[in-house]
């Protein structure tokens, strides 16, 4: 009866330790699938931008600011549009999660330009 006290006293705490590394395995992974979300949602926006932006130039407006309108206003802050010739290309900076790591470089540029 003693050696069994014994060996449930040595792993009193081990359930918790296990559950802190799983716990920071898990914050991990949620914080990878929600830069990856936040990765797809910038190429859809650019891309929304860009259909949009064709589309208005294709009418005899302003494509430019049509296309910055069609974005979402956290991507509108450093976002570039711009029409060459009947095609629209638009470029969005893609937010990042970990301060620090962001770059100019990191974008997602999608164009489009109206069939005809």
């Amino acid at each position: 009866m003693r050696r069994l006290s014994l060996i449930h006293r040595d792993q009193r705490g081990q359930a918790s330790v296990e559950f802190a590394g799983v716990l920071t395995w898990l914050l991990l992974a949620a914080l990878f699938v929600w830069q990856l979300m936040l990765v797809t949602w910038a190429f859809s926006q650019a891309s929304n931008a860009a259909r949009t932006a064709s589309r208005v130039d294709g009418r005899g407006g302003d494509a430019v600011k049509a296309g910055r309108e069609a974005l979402s206003r956290g991507l509108r802050d450093g976002s570039r549009i711009r029409m060459e010739g009947e095609r629209a290309v638009v470029r969005v900076r893609i937010p990042i999660l970990v301060p620090g790591l962001d770059s100019d470089d990191m974008v997602a540029e999608r164009d489009a330009e109206l069939p005809g």
